[in-house]
């Protein structure tokens, strides 16, 4: 949510908050209950999709990119200890293939990324049963190749959660906009209050007011 709903939201909490602290005041008044009711349910409404929305733009932005650095830096620390191997064992070929940095992984585009992880783990993979006086196993590259799986499902997963966010945003608007209409009616039936219970009506406007930060 942007800082003008947050702010509406805060709002719609002090009024609701309000009204349930005098509901003897009001509580004759059946469409006023309806409206509280409404608005109660609004409150909660948003909260889940905002989220919805949230979780959805935090997955954009920085789920797979943390997911690739710990991927980067698991794969250079296999790298390190093939690379030992391959000088030990005199292999040219092996040794050009896992000299790798962490930053060599990390910094590639996902699509040359996704290429070069699944060639060097196969590299691996053909020389595992000589690696294990090395530290590297079946367990630890299994590890590294299960999370590595995940990433690459996610990435076909950015446009659904995009989807997603907009779906958030557009029932939020609706929701932030039935709020105000509710809260518009409200106005007008506890305006009765301004004469009966100025105390009670004039608690009610402070609470409607938005604080804009």
């Amino acid at each position: 949510m942007n800082q003008s709903q947050n702010n509406r939201l805060a709002m719609f909490e002090s009024t609701n908050s309000f009204l349930a602290q005098n509901q003897s005041v009001w509580y004759s008044i059946p469409i006023v209950r309806t409206f509280k009711t409404e608005l109660a349910g609004n409150i909660d409404s948003i909260k889940v999709y905002a989220g919805k929305q949230e979780a959805s733009q935090v997955f954009i932005s920085k789920s797979l990119s943390d997911q690739k650095m710990s991927i980067a830096e698991k794969m250079a620390i296999i790298d390190d200890s093939v690379e030992v191997y391959a000088e030990d064992t005199g292999n040219a070929e092996l040794l050009v293939q896992t000299t790798n940095s962490k930053s060599d992984y990390y910094k590639l585009p996902n699509e040359e990324f996704e290429i070069k992880v699944t060639n060097v783990i196969e590299v691996v993979e053909n020389v595992l049963p000589s690696l294990a006086n090395y530290g590297i196993t079946t367990v630890e590259l299994g590890i590294v190749k299960e999370e590595f799986n995940d990433f690459q499902e996610k990435r076909g997963k950015p446009r659904s959660y995009r989807i997603s966010s907009r779906v958030a945003t557009q029932e939020l608007k609706e929701l932030f906009d039935a709020s105000l209409s509710l809260l518009s009616k409200l106005d007008k039936i506890l305006k009765r209050y301004k004469l009966t219970n100025p105390a009670f009506h004039n608690g009610y406007l402070a609470a409607r007011k938005t604080i804009n930060n």
